[in-house]
């Protein structure tokens, strides 16, 4: 049962509960909905810990259905947290026009059909074992889905607000060629600062090469725990932010330089 405690850690990122199916729906509503079902998650887990303390502690029939009947909503509390979760992400990568991973889909139907094998007739023996079918799936499978899809929202962001940038520098490229055509400025010292700015550009696409080549890692069969190749593949986005940052401000004393120039 230790995986279930371990779940409030892992899924500390966006969720999805029933009560939101509104046409409206985003990721701000599947985050509310995230701290729903974790609040009722953590209610039921916190109801079978102590149904299964007075049981050890008192081996009686009664406690044992008592406990019984806890992990039965322990158990299915955290299967629908494991989906809404996954369809919480699932939202998210749409939101940031990333394709979303072959095997989502199938990782959240698995979730819903397991939760739906929960029966109240379940014995207790019955219900560990299919415990042990979810923390095995979320193991073999569920978390390679679950960091493939943050690392593709991460890279889906930072890929997005450098093609804003990369428009933006088009657009004052467009500018500043007409007004050099018709006489108006000269290329320097516009075109070192083209320069620095290209090669700004260009190290954010370095950046997402080196951190697609680090996500890669999932599928090689390691031993290297999907967590850990996700923290490494990451890397290389804290530098793309400063990037980001550096190049915004590059083009914006471009832009003002340039317009402080003309006639």
């Amino acid at each position: 049962m230790k995986k279930a405690a371990l779940l409030i850690t892992l899924l500390g990122f966006l969720v999805v509960a029933p009560k939101a199916r509104a046409q409206d729906f985003d990721s701000e509503k599947a985050y509310q909905d995230y701290v729903y079902n974790l609040g009722i998650y953590r209610d039921t887990y916190s109801d079978y810990e102590k149904a299964k303390e007075f049981y050890l502690k008192n081996k009686t029939l009664t406690l044992k259905e008592e406990a019984r009947k806890k992990t039965l909503a322990m158990l299915a509390s955290r299967d629908e947290l494991e989906r809404v979760y996954l369809s919480a992400i699932r939202m998210r990568l749409l939101e940031t026009k990333v394709p979303t991973p072959d095997k989502l889909d199938s990782e959240i139907e698995w979730y819903k059909t397991h939760r739906q094998s929960y029966k109240d007739s379940d014995p207790l023996e019955d219900l560990f074992g299919k415990s042990k079918e979810s923390e095995a799936r979320y193991k073999t499978d569920t978390s390679v889905v679950i960091y493939n899809s943050l690392f593709g929202i991460t890279l889906g962001e930072v890929g997005n607000l450098r093609v804003e940038q990369e428009n933006i520098h088009k657009s004052i490229r467009e500018k500043l060629d007409k007004n050099i055509a018709e006489g108006k400025l000269k290329i320097d010292p516009f075109n070192r600062w083209l320069t620095d700015i290209d090669l700004v550009i260009q190290n954010l696409k370095d950046n997402d090469e080196k951190a697609k080549k680090g996500i890669a890692k999932l599928y090689e069969g390691s031993y290297i725990s999907p967590l850990s190749v996700y923290n490494s593949a990451v890397k290389p986005f804290v530098s793309s932010t400063t990037l980001l940052t550096e190049l915004n401000s590059f083009l914006t004393e471009f832009l003002t330089s340039l317009n402080n120039q003309l006639p």
